[in-house]
């Protein structure tokens, strides 16, 4: 039997990790027996450092393109192991400046002292069966980092394998907009999250007067207080709801279906929207965000967190998703198609 660890942030109860791990598992029950394969993902007491009891090991969906992991993934390759990079991004806290072409001016390849992680990411690259990457931001930082470009391809994160929305008739009435908050530890663009909520809460405001309808949702624990702070700063109790639940994906998902579009902070809040047909405005707060936006060509629908006039902006692309939704959901589906044949592309070529 061959055993595969899917490398991940797992075991925390965070929405956007456990769902890529639960997405990967789905495929591997769909496309491998289960007599030949044993996965085992890398929830706490796993030693993710120790690759011997295992034939492929998996770097997964996540920011795992950063020292600590692409060590692990390294050390793996050069034991031998089968090796697969399957829609792992970068990130960092640094706001990406682009040059007249819309490629990142600055190098992002490690520098003062972490070269030695470019060595291993190239030769990760090289000896990995397969590297899609999150988006074209990761692509770049694999530039970058001297990898062998013809090794790799954007394979988009693996949340665009969640189910495309069936067709539906959408309720013209449904004036609710989605509002995913949550901290960061004011690690983000701009560095203050209470800055950012201020904004948030004085465009909501407005959306409210406009006769919206404000739900405000965590998708991690540690979100919840977050999620406290703005519905008490809003104070509306008849037009905003507070849900704290952390609901399973599936459940979210039927949820966001009832929105007409959603404001979110963390990242998979916004795939999640997609998948549910629903438009989104993303609160870009670090380099993945601005990742995700250029993956699906909706980078205007990404603000910085860094933006003196964020308020402003969020009203902006409201009035725009008010125009412009037909067209944004065509996006999503073309996106979601394309990259779901990459995605799928390691079981349905044998590679694991």
């Amino acid at each position: 039997m061959k055993r595969i660890l899917y490398v991940g942030w797992l075991g925390f109860n965070n929405i956007g990790d456990e769902l890529m791990w639960l997405l990967f598992r789905d495929r591997c029950r769909a496309y491998l027996p289960d007599k030949h394969y044993d996965v085992i993902p890398s929830i706490p007491g796993v030693d993710i450092r120790n690759p011997g009891p295992y034939d492929t090991v998996v770097l997964g969906g996540g920011s795992l393109l950063i020292p600590g992991y692409i060590d692990v993934a390294y050390q793996a390759a050069q034991k031998g192991k089968n090796v697969l990079i399957w829609g792992s991004g970068h990130d960092r806290q640094d706001f990406p400046v682009f040059d007249a072409e819309g490629k990142v001016s600055a190098n992002l390849a490690y520098t003062g002292g972490n070269e030695g992680t470019n060595e291993k990411l190239a030769e990760l690259v090289r000896k990995s069966v397969y590297c899609g990457v999150r988006g074209p931001l990761s692509y770049q930082f694999l530039e970058h980092s001297g990898v062998d470009m013809a090794h790799a391809i954007i394979s988009g994160d693996p949340a665009f394998l969640l189910p495309a929305p069936s067709p539906r008739k959408r309720a013209q009435e449904s004036r609710t907009i989605g509002v995913n908050w949550g901290t960061a530890y004011n690690r983000i663009f701009g560095g203050n999250e209470e800055k950012v909520e201020q904004q948030l809460a004085e465009a909501l405001r407005k959306l409210i007067s406009q006769g919206y309808r404000i739900r405000i949702f965590p998708v991690w624990g540690p979100d919840r207080e977050a999620c406290k702070r703005l519905y008490a700063r809003l104070g509306d109790k008849d037009k905003v709801e507070l849900d704290l639940e952390l609901y399973h994906h599936e459940d979210l998902l039927d949820r966001l279906k009832s929105c007409v579009l959603t404001i979110n902070f963390k990242l998979h809040a916004s795939y999640l929207s997609a998948a549910a047909d629903v438009p989104f405005i993303c609160l870009g707060y670090r380099f993945k965000s601005i990742d995700f936006g250029f993956s699906i060509n909706l980078s205007e629908f990404v603000l910085s967190t860094g933006d003196e006039r964020l308020g402003e902006s969020i009203l902006d692309r409201v009035g725009r998703i008010e125009k412009e939704a037909a067209a944004i959901r065509g996006m999503f589906y073309t996106e979601q198609k394309q990259y779901r044949l990459l995605l799928e592309k390691p079981f349905l070529e044998g590679l694991l």
